[in-house]
């Protein structure tokens, strides 16, 4: 996975309201911490509490790139297709993301993996400070794993895992020019259990809960305000499904993730303080997935999919800091909805190989009030181009994918951090 970003912004002036200190705080070590300007302390605490969603790519399970914060799809033969096949997976790890009442096709048991490494590079360039130029690269895994178990005729049983690592941010400070340091390290995996049963050769249903665990590590400096920390913790969250095929052709899937949590602490230095507890109880999205797939000749097979997102809990979730409660402010401000459309086509070619090909556009989620050098996206339009190869008892599949350059121009009355135009695209490898 590569994604290529840049920002061309300028810094914006603080406010120079006083924030004024309550009687919770009366040493004088509080009563300075309190009263620095209070936009200044709001914009990085925004600006903290977005970094985990830059960096987490997905939140929803990971697999995104560039634009894109909500994964597409689970492995590299799903990802070929974007995620079109909601009614009948590839493999196991994809049905425990899309609808887990597609196990029920996996007549033997069944294993899947891939892997998808991705260099990242990002670029700042910033009118205000005059000259300011900051970069960042980082290599990321992307891996899945999914196991099916059959049990008898009609159950399959489930467990999988899919995330990612090494997704960083990492902008080196110049004070000469008055630019803190943004620095943004996060792991987030999910290890799903699923089952599914087959009630007749046209209907099966499926569900599975999914734990959840997430870990940031951040720092961020505005204003002479100092974020760094460490938070993580457990989480939860389900899901359920159903597939039907009216006929040998056709087979329609219909999904949905449930509302979910996790919970997050950790604790932070405060200078002249000691420190405090930093808190994020992080609201996790409902989704609902829409499917079909149409076998349409022997060797062509078309698939299309709709996805939801309710990502705009995500504006509501908070990060809470014990002594600097002025400080908290939602996760991700302004965030909106995502509504995901992709289609997809699979061509059977001689010597059992398989070429898929697909396109999806997703609307964006990050609201203008919540960008920053370290989380933003576009309307996102993906292209994709999957082999895969049939060797009997097991298979090989590879993808490559391009997300079309994006391009968002933020006001400086609307910006979280800097106002200006931030630009992006990129590409992934899987196998």
């Amino acid at each position: 996975m590569c994604s290529r970003r840049s920002i061309e912004a300028r810094r914006p002036t603080p406010s120079s309201m006083p924030m004024q200190a309550t009687d919770r705080f009366r040493d004088p070590a509080h009563a300075a911490l309190l009263s620095r300007p209070v936009s200044a302390v709001r914009r990085a605490a925004c600006a903290a509490a977005t970094l985990w969603l830059g960096g987490c790519v997905a939140l929803v399970p990971t697999t995104a790139w560039a634009s894109a914060l909500l994964a597409p799809a689970v492995g590299a033969a799903d990802v070929a297709t974007m995620g079109t096949r909601v009614a009948d997976p590839h493999t196991p790890s994809a049905a425990l993301f899309e609808n887990p009442a597609g196990l029920t096709r996996f007549d033997t048991t069944t294993i899947s993996s891939s892997l998808g490494i991705g260099y990242g590079w990002a670029r700042v360039e910033a009118s205000e400070p005059a000259g300011y130029k900051g970069t960042n690269t980082a290599v990321m895994a992307i891996p899945d794993a999914g196991l099916s178990i059959p049990y008898q005729d009609r159950w399959r049983f489930a467990l999988g895992a899919y995330g990612s690592t090494g997704s960083k941010f990492d902008f080196d400070a110049d004070p000469a020019r008055g630019v803190g340091h943004f620095f943004s390290e996060t792991i987030v995996a999910t290890f799903p259990l699923g089952v599914a049963y087959r009630i007749d050769d046209h209907v099966s249903i499926g569900a599975a809960v999914e734990p959840l665990f997430g870990q940031l590590r951040t720092r961020f400096t505005l204003s002479d305000l100092d974020f760094h920390y460490k938070i993580n913790g457990p989480g939860v969250q389900g899901m359920m499904g159903v597939t039907v095929r009216p006929t040998e052709q056709w087979a329609l899937g219909l999904s949905v993730r449930t509302p979910g949590m996790i919970w997050m602490r950790g604790s932070m230095p405060v200078r002249g303080v000691g420190r405090q507890d930093v808190d994020l109880n992080l609201e996790m999205p409902t989704q609902v997935f829409l499917g079909a797939t149409w076998h349409c000749a022997q060797q062509l097979t078309l698939s299309g999919s709709v996805r939801f997102t309710n990502s705009s809990t995500l504006g509501s979730s908070m990060v809470e800091y014990e002594l600097t409660p002025q400080a908290n402010n939602g996760f991700l401000p302004h965030a909106q909805n995502e509504w995901k459309f992709a289609l997809a086509a699979e061509y059977a070619l001689p010597e059992q190989l398989l070429l898929r090909f697909a396109v999806a556009q997703a609307s964006r989620i990050v609201g203008s009030r919540g960008v920053s050098p370290l989380v933003f996206d576009g309307e996102d339009t993906k292209i994709a181009v999957g082999l895969g190869r049939d060797f009997g008892r097991w298979g090989l599949d590879a993808t490559a994918g391009y997300s079309l350059p994006a391009e968002r121009n933020i006001a400086r009355e609307t910006a979280l951090v800097l106002p200006g135009t931030y630009r992006m695209e990129g590409v992934i490898f899987m196998l």
